[in-house]
């Protein structure tokens, strides 16, 4: 690979959940101003619509990495304008894919990124405490030197991150906490940031 070719200092991702609405969906892919990402990173689509005209336009626009079965709930769209030879898909399962691509740092110079984009199934249960498995797959992925980044949805209440509103507690939660902590992973959101207005 020419490292000389790469150019990007910093990448626009764009994380949304589709909740496998379709009508959600096609406005979502048609949007030009998504087009302007670099990433798009997807979790829940509607995996019944692949010959939408949506889908069709996408494909114009974006490389698309998923998994083919058809529960697949995460996916990550790689805009074109990106080399090819500048990322390459290290998996891709129902409820994680994972992507590496070169990027170049503040003192420019390459350096590589593990970008993973994580579903994990809400549970009824708050005192569920068998271990989740993509929790458990995300600990075996996250052993690595590389820079990573998560875009996640963890379905996960926890008061370290929703201090003031937060009235339900997975104990899965824990778990979670100690990866993050031995990944040396840092929470780039900011504290109380509202993310689903709908539940708690």
């Amino acid at each position: 690979m020419n490292n000389s070719m790469i150019k990007q200092s910093f990448l626009q991702i764009l994380q949304y959940n589709i909740r496998k609405s379709s009508r959600i969906q096609e406005s979502f892919l048609i949007n030009r101003k998504v087009r302007e990402f670099d990433i798009v990173v997807i979790q829940k689509q509607d995996c019944n619509n692949n010959d939408s005209q949506s889908f069709s336009s996408a494909h114009n626009f974006f490389h698309l990495v998923k998994n083919s079965l058809s529960q697949s709930r995460t996916c990550i769209y790689i805009n074109k304008h990106l080399r090819f030879n500048q990322w390459i898909v290290e998996t891709a399962e129902s409820d994680i894919c994972l992507i590496r691509i070169l990027t170049r740092n503040a003192d420019d110079k390459t350096q590589m990124l593990r970008l993973l984009n994580v579903y994990n199934s809400c549970s009824l249960s708050t005192t569920f405490t068998e271990k989740s498995l993509i929790i458990s797959r995300l600990n075996e992925l996250l052993k690595n030197d590389c820079k990573q980044l998560i875009v996640e949805n963890f379905n996960l209440h926890y008061s370290h991150w929703e201090k003031w509103r937060c009235f339900t507690r997975h104990t899965t939660t824990d778990t979670l906490l100690n990866i993050i902590t031995n990944a040396r992973l840092k929470l780039l959101l900011k504290l109380n940031t509202i993310t689903c207005e709908a539940h708690n």
